[in-house]
């Protein structure tokens, strides 16, 4: 798949955690941990098999899993209008 942030959203990475506004909506939210690494690698790679592979490459993590917390982290924000995403990679 392939992820794109949306055009109204704005974000800087402080002191570990992403802090991210949405000018559309006015609504700010916060990543912090793997969630955190997660979206610079979506902003670096903008697919979502780049990203897990990165992921997998630097944690000793189920695969399965990880796909999960990610395909869940990408649907809530694009739920809110952060992402965009299309099938493709």
């Amino acid at each position: 798949m392939k992820i794109e942030i949306s055009k109204d959203v704005i974000w800087r990475e402080l002191s570990g955690e992403v802090v991210m506004l949405d000018l559309a909506s006015q609504q700010y939210f916060g990543l912090t941990g793997t969630g955190s690494e997660m979206w610079q690698l979506i902003v670096e790679h903008g697919s979502s098999n780049s990203v897990i592979d990165r992921m997998l490459a630097r944690y000793d993590v189920d695969p399965a899993r990880l796909r999960a917390d990610f395909d869940q982290l990408v649907n809530q924000l694009a739920a809110k209008g952060m992402l965009r995403i299309s099938r493709g990679d």
